[in-house]
């Protein structure tokens, strides 16, 4: 019997301990190409490493959401994606337009997903 109720106790705290860790696996820039004559593109790949699943809600970029804060910018695979634990992001793209004073050569790109959980999580990217 003790034995049992020690099994349940460890399944009760599990339950309260999950959590999600999302963390920068890789994140860089391309210059505007023939393919993509517009725009700067910005690959990021993402690991959820904690325990739950995290939904990422919105994207900032220099502190200002993406799809307000700035004309032009677009993302693809990346807001209101749901990482499990153990999962990685594919090709998650933001494009940044070159005509825009704002993106240019050499000016850095801090990104931050936050998620619906309510936590946010940071990199830096610098502009080729």
């Amino acid at each position: 019997m003790a034995i049992a109720a020690a099994y349940w106790a460890m399944g009760v705290g599990n339950s309260f301990t999950k959590f999600e860790k999302v963390e920068f696996t890789s994140i860089y820039a391309d210059p505007p190409t023939m393919a993509n004559p517009g725009n700067y593109t910005v690959y990021i790949i993402l690991k959820n490493t904690g325990s739950a699943a995290a939904t990422i809600d919105n994207i900032f970029l220099n502190g200002r959401p993406w799809d307000t804060g700035y004309t032009g910018v677009s993302q693809t695979n990346l807001v209101n994606q749901t990482l499990v634990a153990g999962a990685s992001t594919t090709n998650a793209l933001i494009l940044l337009p070159v005509d825009s004073p704002t993106w240019g050569h050499g000016n850095s790109v801090e990104v931050v997903i936050h998620t619906a959980a309510g936590r946010s999580y940071s990199n830096t990217v610098v502009l080729p």
